[in-house]
């Protein structure tokens, strides 16, 4: 007996943003990628929390909304698997790591060309934390005045120090925003083998996204930056 073959869903972006006109220009890009929907939008925190039961798997979340901070809504989306992309002018470092701290999985400035918009939910969708290049600059800033002000500590006391210098290698480059592809040409490595060495990444340092992996290393002032 033949059975009909079982279509992929769709994937369901969103986006919390509180002017309509850059709402429909992205929804716009989002329209021209075939298996991309346009899940829902909000203009505000309160109407995004209305929408936490409405279900979406890459959310584009401004900062500045008005009655509140969006970084408010990042773990609360997280904590229900939707991948928070930050999509705001505020590209200050403050914002930055906040963001990241609290799960984020991209950050992206508002001057993001539509493209480049269009590549990051892809590398999102694909387990990548993409960055807008000003954004890993804050990173790596903060690692090198964390590293000066504190070295880091004796093997013992943080699970940082059991990366080995290849895991550290890969570390390094989510750090930069490089997506699993990049990261594997750039090493001479399979992605399967970006991958695995992703995966202990994580149970080592006990973390559950790549933004998080990141942010222990830069608190810790664990990283170099060359």
């Amino acid at each position: 007996m033949e059975t009909t073959p079982r279509m992929s869903a769709p994937t369901r972006i969103a986006m919390v943003e509180d002017k309509p006109l850059l709402r429909l220009g992205v929804q716009r890009v989002v329209d021209e990628v075939g298996d991309w929907i346009w899940a829902w939008e909000a203009e505000s925190l309160h109407t995004a929390r209305a929408q936490l039961r409405n279900p979406c798997d890459v959310l584009l979340l401004d900062l500045g909304l008005p009655d509140g901070n969006g970084l408010d809504l990042i773990e609360e989306f997280s904590a229900r698997d939707v991948r928070v992309i930050v999509f705001s002018v505020l590209g200050d470092e403050q914002s930055v790591l906040a963001a990241i701290e609290r799960g984020a999985a991209g950050y992206l400035l508002k001057d993001t060309a539509a493209g480049q918009m269009r590549e990051a939910i892809a590398q999102v969708l694909a387990g990548g934390a993409p960055l807008t290049p000003a954004v890993a600059g804050h990173l790596l800033r903060k690692m090198r005045r964390t590293e000066v002000a504190a070295p880091p500590a004796d093997k013992s006391d943080t699970a940082l120090m059991d990366l080995t210098a290849r895991e550290r290698e890969v570390l390094m480059a989510l750090a930069r925003g490089f997506s699993y592809d990049e990261t594997a040409t750039m090493l001479e490595i399979s992605k399967h083998t970006v991958n695995h060495h992703i995966k202990q990444i994580y149970a080592k340092l006990a973390v559950t996204s790549r933004s998080q992996a990141v942010f222990e290393a830069v608190q810790a002032g664990w990283l170099r930056s060359s």
